[in-house]
């Protein structure tokens, strides 16, 4: 056989994943005679090979996770025995391992990056930069999520895809030393690229970590790759507390000196602010402040590239990137020896160029192609959405408009700690749990807290209130973020390539949309757009699991039918 061919098959043999599942497994058909089964065997696996190209784990990994629950393959595919427990347990604690890399990597790189977030609205209020950068940095996710995502994974590998990605929100802490429109604007589109690559890697990377773990200890896939992204981001929303924690430490040594927050110019706070209006208690920190709170975070930052370097696993990258052609030499000899004719041999790699545009193309042709994830769109936006009135219109309009800006960093402990025990317990409870009630409950505790942000006005004797909201709201992103990404594991079954970048599209397309109008829009117009995105989402949400329930009843009576 080829060489081309013969590492196909040499790659799905050595793979860790359950291809059980693919469409194009499925769909594969045999004929009767041997010389044609054998021909189709090895068309089907370069067809899982290819989709699953840009995803593919270490060689460590590769050799030391079995193909499935009770048997595992030698390098030339042969199944042999079931792995002993001391294998077994091996296997299941390199998974454990990548898993805390990944977590606490991600943990040290947004601490620094949220708390920064959180500031932006209220550091750099003048001009409306804040709101600028951040609506800049997810307009460049727009474009940078379907189409540079997946070419990102397939060239560099996850590893150094999510390495090289944290190293721009390590510029971007970099940029705020000099706060000022041309240093700020090209760091945020500098982070907007490594937000899509970053977020989209990670996304494939922790589903085919569930996906092996699931295959070796024989449990339900989808409920392991709940509990996956629930640790992951349970372990990830504590940065809310750590970052936050410093900035309040921080910025308390300049609240001393402004005393208690004034009731005078709170009328212009909560959902009554609008831009230009009053900033109540705002007051910018100095300097200095703002320096030793930025080196802080700097820190942290460089911290967790050096830890995705040297500890993750290392994976190749996938060559240089080019827009020329390079064929095989046609006839000789392959690796195996043998003498191979012009037809076979004549295989021309395409070029790099036309390979980036066919990812983007077949992102969108996947998304049109599939009706649940049209349907998913207002989700999407809705789980980015609600961070952004939380990032941008409650720590500026409620918070730091109404106890100063010192008191964002604690109200938003509660809303990390909150968050990451949420995401902890949804990843455990998702087993016993149905994902439509978590997604029910959700909703119905940010429909609640929208109408208290537009109903009770606030006021310095109302804190305690803050911290509620905040710790409620933390409640409700935990079940978001864990449930809407481990639903494209589950949904779509060796398709997240595309659905993870898609994913950072639309959510992009939300980010940008909320701080683009953040500079024109009252905040209680802001709370009624988010309010109605949120019935929505729901509605569309809704035809989903109607549309799942009907497919696994069809897939049951296929089977029922087979079987017969």
């Amino acid at each position: 056989m080829g060489k081309k061919r013969k590492q196909d098959l040499e790659g799905v043999c050595n793979g860790a994943s359950d291809f059980s599942d693919l469409t194009m497994t499925r769909k594969a058909s045999f004929t009767s005679d041997s010389s044609t089964k054998i021909t189709t065997t090895l068309s089907t696996n370069h067809l899982v090979t290819n989709t699953c190209n840009a995803l593919s784990p270490t060689d460590q990994e590769l050799q030391a996770v079995p193909l499935d629950g009770n048997t595992h393959a030698d390098s030339h595919g042969v199944k042999t025995s079931s792995p002993s427990p001391d294998e077994v347990s091996s296997i299941k604690r390199h998974i454990i391992i990548n898993l805390l890399i990944q977590s606490f990597g991600f943990l040290l790189l947004f601490t620094a990056y949220q708390s920064l977030q959180n500031l932006q609205s209220s550091i750099n209020r003048a001009r409306g930069l804040g709101l600028t950068s951040l609506a800049v940095l997810y307009g460049t996710l727009i474009p940078a999520g379907p189409f540079l995502a997946p070419v990102a994974m397939r060239y560099f590998g996850l590893k150094w895809t999510i390495t090289g990605s944290m190293v721009t929100y390590v510029i971007f802490s970099l940029a705020n030393y000099w706060a000022e429109f041309y240093t700020i604007i090209p760091a945020s589109v500098l982070i907007g690229v490594g937000a899509a690559c970053l977020w989209a890697a990670n996304g494939a990377y922790l589903t085919r970590l569930a996906t092996r773990y699931a295959s070796v200890t024989g449990q339900d896939k989808a409920a392991t790759i709940s509990m996956f992204f629930g640790i992951f981001f349970g372990i990830f929303q504590t940065s809310q507390i750590w970052g936050n924690l410093i900035s309040s430490l921080v910025l308390q040594q300049g609240a001393e000196e402004q005393g208690a927050p004034s009731t005078a110019n709170i009328s212009s706070c909560g959902a009554a602010n609008c831009p230009g209006g009053s900033a109540g208690n705002l007051v910018i920190p100095p300097y200095n402040l703002r320096v030793t709170l930025i080196s802080i975070y700097l820190a942290c930052g460089v911290l967790a590239v050096i830890i995705m370097a040297l500890f993750a696993d290392r994976e190749a990258g996938k060559g240089v990137f080019s827009c020329g052609k390079t064929s095989k030499p046609r006839g000789g000899k392959g690796d195996d020896g043998q003498a191979h004719g012009d037809e076979e041999d004549e295989e021309e790699t395409p070029a790099d160029c036309q390979h980036l545009c066919e990812r983007f193309l077949s992102a969108w042709r996947f998304m049109f192609r599939e009706k649940r994830m049209m349907l998913l769109i207002p989700l999407i936006m809705y789980g980015t959405m609600e961070q952004a009135l939380n990032v941008a219109i409650f720590t500026q309009a409620f918070v730091s408009c109404t106890l100063g800006i010192h008191w964002i960093g604690w109200v938003m402990i509660c809303f990390g700690v909150c968050d990451a025990i949420s995401a902890l317990l949804v990843g455990r409870l998702r087993k016993w749990v149905p994902r439509q009630v978590l997604f029910g409950t959700a909703a119905v505790l940010n429909l609640a807290l929208m109408i208290e942000m537009l109903t009770v006005k606030p006021h310095p004797d109302l804190t305690a209130l803050f911290f509620v909201h905040a710790g409620l709201w933390g409640v409700a992103d935990g079940i978001w973020q864990t449930q809407i990404n481990s639903l494209y594991g589950v949904l779509f079954p060796g398709q997240q390539e595309v659905a993870f970048p898609m994913d950072g599209f639309w959510g992009a397309v939300g980010y940008t949309i909320s701080f683009a109008y953040g500079g024109y829009l009252c905040a209680d117009v802001k709370i009624v757009i988010l309010l109605v995105l949120l019935v929505v989402s729901m509605a569309t949400y809704g035809a989903v699991e109607v549309m799942e329930k009907k497919r696994s009843k069809e897939d049951g009576e296929t089977a029922e039918e087979k079987t017969e």
